[in-house]
């Protein structure tokens, strides 16, 4: 599950042929929600993308359900999500990293999820489109796995740079193994982020949980 993430990047050293145009002018920000413009990259460069994919069909230009995330699973399947897939819209949305929030006594702790080498990105697979002018995106998501599961069922489809550029360009397969998730590391993070105004540096620093 990806409903939150940071996006605000500097150091994409192992990435700088990919990503040589990042930001394109895009905003970015340490607490990115859906419906927020957001810098993607397709085959044919960066955009600004609106962040919960709008179908071509759509006779409106809010869906009226949740588009922001896509199961790799039923992808193909889904009305809103089976004409990019089957015309290998594929994109690529590079970040620092997301959010996720676990019941922890009577409240919900958000965490972090990001890189072990923290200067590095999370490069996350997703699908785009256009209607009108408009262009939008979700993000792929699959199963988590290994220590992740202890966060939330599902996990934003990661890939590494070997990865992205074959599902950029080729619309091959996604790895069946995804990102090395031994490269990544979660902790706990002030619950300032709740509140999608907030923004800063702050919201992705450690926090010591409190007990309640």
């Amino acid at each position: 599950m990806c409903g939150r993430f940071a996006n605000h990047l500097q150091d994409m050293h192992r990435w700088a042929a990919l990503l040589a145009d990042w930001p394109a002018g895009a905003p970015t920000g340490f607490n990115v929600a859906p419906t927020q413009q957001v810098p993607v990259l397709t085959s044919g460069g960066v955009y600004s993308m609106r962040w919960g994919l709008i179908p071509r069909w759509s006779k409106d230009a809010v869906p009226r359900f949740a588009t922001f995330n896509a199961r790799i699973e039923t992808v193909a399947e889904k009305p809103a999500f089976r004409e990019p897939w089957r015309h290998r819209q594929h994109c690529l949305i590079p970040i620092l990293g997301y959010y996720e929030w676990k019941t922890e006594g009577r409240t919900k702790q958000p965490y972090f999820i990001r890189a072990q080498v923290t200067s590095e990105p999370l490069v996350l697979a997703g699908l785009w489109e256009q209607r009108d002018e408009a262009l939008s995106f979700t993000v792929l998501t699959e199963p988590a796995v290994n220590a992740l599961t202890e966060l939330h069922r599902r996990m934003p489809v990661m890939l590494q740079p070997e990865h992205a550029m074959e599902w950029l360009l080729t619309g091959e397969s996604l790895p069946s193994d995804g990102n090395d998730r031994s490269t990544v590391q979660y902790y706990a993070v002030d619950k300032g982020v709740n509140n999608t105004r907030h923004q800063g540096e702050t919201l992705i620093s450690p926090a010591l949980i409190e007990p309640d």
